[in-house]
């Protein structure tokens, strides 16, 4: 590996000397080749503008002016090379990584079929590729011009060609897998090369690879699979064995990922077929992930080689967002970049830059132009109004596409998209938006892509274009504030957990205050609000806390803004139950989790003498996808209940109905004549005391009209332990016996002093 590092110096050394020399000569080369281009019919292509050619004049890709014919590259290419062969003619690109922009180098390289399993050597600066004209490898010299080698070739090849392969580091030997025979090499310093097998056991056979790419220091081969779901292997040359390191990129439609190659920080990059993206990946990361990095040319057949040593760096032209980094804007983000091409922008001004500049440092205020001028906002944004944007396009047409952080996230995520691959003429025009009914009031901010290609993140490089990032204020007036009970009391919530036994009845198993408010505006709920308190708890069973939303339905809840903490710390994992046909909002799945016991102390705030001023609190503000008509509202206080915590023991009763399991979550304690959600288990019903009768809505009641849970509204002076609720306040079994709650409503004024905490 000495001599590697060495020549690698010198080729940097080379190529920075020759780079002024390389650029003069190059832009000459490509205007011819662009003629050439138009004679071919490949004019149509839109890049391929002389402007545009000028992006890759200083990689040291193209030859001089009058070179010799097969010589070797004069440096490592800083670009990645894609051959295609639309109509069996191959055809050479440049591709810059960086932002996915490619030109021509040549449309003709010296046979009439295809050329695949390419790689560069570092030992020669040659590329070298299988020739299925001439059924053997090839060598390509620094005209994209292809000399056939004199391959001696092992018998199991015969008439087989290689659509996977590559040049190793460390040694100048071509290496090639072909399902079904094994992979094979080739040491290319031989005048008359032969081919050998290295194995043909491997399991590789069971795999779909269409390329693969060598590893720039760890000698070992890597490649992603083909198909919805993208494999990561790697594999020993020396042996032909593999490792699967995991799944690194699923889609609902196929990959064929015909062109792979890496850069020296060991970042793999791989070129769909389909459509030409490209996807990048560290492969040493412990659970790599590929990321959509730019948007490059796509074909049927598409095969890559790569200068593994080289930097991707970024273009002279390149434009960049500025909004805060946590929108990923720098390029280590994979920030949102495009290749600045004359004849298409938003507004007039667009100006280049190396990298992005977050906000507040932003290119904007460094060199004191603002070239963010293609969208203008006359209307501002009002929540659950409709917004309007103009849109000024500079050239020819484009598509749009743009991100407004509602949640304030500081993440463009895919329920931020307010314009999806709009076609755009040029001139202003005006687009409509939505502001969703669930966005945040404040301060936020906004992403515009303009491109020729329709579909794209609000992350990663493409070729033409403008990004254009804005700071903006989302508003919300004329919404009233509806409070049960009242906005400065609570209602209280007490329980007992031994359904559907009737147990002893002190109603102190778990005791909650809770208080709720309604954000209305023009009699439509918006979202809804909760603060809760945990009270007391009696029971050593351990039990969860969580309020049904009846007849709103989950997916009418914008998950992602729910904000909800616990004792004033933001929760980042979702309260909203998933298996529920309403919205459940999961308080806690364990309430003695936020429970203290004093001292000599079983249980928390039901005994004398165990008191404390501690209370475990939540907020909760739950936002509606589409405003709910008030009148539709289940009635207040919803429908809060408790519920057996999962894998913990909730007593024989309870095992006895599911099947001598611990019930967890399928045993539910609601309010009386509430139903329960759908992961409760129905045959708790009339079982024990349980009277219930389901279709007359009557439900967590014994026979005598006594339920399980209780609502006072007020700030309730609990029984004491083991206390009976109807002995402590000795007129709730006439309010409990009539249905129409009329009889005695205020029962719980009146107690007995001494059996209440």
């Amino acid at each position: 590996m000495t001599s590697l590092a060495t020549k690698t110096v010198q080729s940097v050394q080379q190529a920075s000397n020759n780079k002024q020399g390389v650029f003069d000569d190059a832009r000459l080369v490509q205007n011819v080749q662009h003629a050439g281009a138009n004679s071919s019919g490949l004019a149509n292509r839109s890049m391929m503008k002389s402007s545009f050619y000028l992006l890759f004049a200083g990689a040291g890709l193209l030859m001089a002016q009058g070179a010799k014919a097969s010589e070797p590259f004069n440096a490592c290419p800083t670009q990645a090379f894609i051959v295609q062969t639309p109509a069996g003619n191959p055809i050479t690109y440049g591709v810059d990584l960086s932002t996915g922009s490619y030109v021509v180098l040549s449309d003709a390289m010296g046979v009439n079929a295809a050329i695949n399993g390419t790689g560069f050597s570092y030992s020669d600066n040659y590329l070298y590729g299988w020739d299925y004209d001439n059924q053997t490898l090839s060598r390509i010299d620094n005209q994209y011009q292809t000399t056939p080698l004199n391959l001696v070739k092992h018998g199991s090849v015969g008439t087989t060609n290689f659509y996977v392969g590559d040049v190793a580091i460390d040694s100048n030997t071509w290496f090639g897998y072909r399902k079904n025979l094994g992979l094979f090499k080739v040491e290319l310093d031989n005048a008359n090369p032969v081919m050998e097998l290295v194995t043909n056991q491997s399991s590789l056979v069971n795999y779909n690879i269409t390329d693969f790419a060598f590893h720039p220091f760890d000698g070992y081969l890597y490649a992603v699979t083909n198909g919805t779901s993208g494999k990561l292997l790697q594999i020993d040359p020396n042996t032909g064995e593999y490792q699967n390191l995991g799944t690194v990129v699923t889609a609902s439609k196929s990959f064929t990922f015909g062109a792979q190659f890496f850069d020296p920080d060991g970042n793999l990059y791989m070129s769909n077929n389909r459509d030409g993206n490209v996807y990048k990946l560290n492969v040493a990361d412990a659970n790599p992930q590929a990321e959509l990095f730019s948007y490059g040319p796509s074909s049927t057949s598409n095969d890559g080689a790569r200068c593994a040593l080289a930097e991707v760096p970024v273009g002279d032209s390149v434009d960049f967002g500025d909004a805060p980094n946590s929108y990923s804007t720098l390029m280590s983000d994979n920030g949102a970049r495009h290749g600045i091409i004359e004849g298409l922008s938003l507004g007039k001004l667009n100006d280049n830059e190396s990298d992005g500049y977050p906000a507040p440092l932003s290119d904007d205020s460094s060199d004191g132009i603002d070239d963010d001028d293609g969208i203008s906002m006359p209307t501002g944004f009002e929540i659950g109004e409709t917004a309007v944007l103009l849109v000024d396009v500079t050239g020819s047409d484009g598509y749009l596409n743009a991100w407004i952080d509602w949640g304030q996230d500081g993440e463009f995520d895919g329920e931020d998209r307010v314009v999806s691959a709009k076609k755009m003429a040029p001139g202003q025009s005006s687009v409509m938006i939505d502001v969703p009914n669930w966005a945040k009031a404040g301060d936020t901010w906004a992403r515009f892509r303009l491109s020729s290609t329709p579909d794209i993140l609000p992350t990663g490089g493409v070729s033409d274009g403008e990004v254009e990032d804005y700071a903006l204020t989302v508003t919300e007036t004329g919404v009233k504030m509806t409070y049960y009970p009242s906005s400065s009391t609570y209602t209280t919530l007490a329980y007992e957990d031994l359904f559907p036994n009737q147990g002893d009845f002190d109603m102190n198993d778990v005791v909650m205050q809770l208080r709720i408010v309604q954000y209305e505006k023009n009699n439509h709920v918006r979202r809804v609000g909760f603060e809760a308190h945990l009270v007391a708890m009696g029971a050593w069973y351990h039990n969860g806390f969580a309020i049904q939303l009846p007849d709103v339905a989950r997916s009418n809840v914008q998950e992602s803004a729910i904000e909800w903490s616990i004792q004033g710390v933001k929760q980042t994992q979702s309260p909203l139950e998933q298996g529920q046909t309403n919205a459940v909002m999961v308080f806690s799945e364990d309430l003695w989790q936020h429970a203290t016991r004093g001292n000599n102390c079983e249980y928390f705030r039901t005994e004398a003498g165990c008191g404390t001023s501690y209370r475990a609190s939540w907020n909760m503000t739950v936002p509606f996808v589409e405003a709910v008509d008030v009148e539709l509202m289940p009635a207040f206080p919803y429908d809060p209940f408790i519920f057996a915590t999962p894998n913990t023991d909730h007593g024989l009763a309870a095992k006895n109905i599911t099947d001598g399991k611990n019930p967890g979550r399928s045993l539910e304690i609601h309010l009386k004549n509430k139903a329960p959600t759908d992961l409760f288990d129905p045959r708790f019903l009339g079982a024990h005391d349980d009277a219930s009768s389901p279709s007359q809505g009557q439900y967590f009641q014994d026979e005598n009209g006594m339920s399980w849970a209780i609502e006072v509204p007020d700030n309730w002076e609990h029984p004491l332990e083991k206390e009976r609720l109807d002995n402590a306040y000795p007129e709730f079994v006439d309010f409990a016996a009539d249905p129409s709650g009329n009889t005695n409503a205020d029962w719980y004024i009146n107690k007995i002093e001494e059996l209440v905490f």
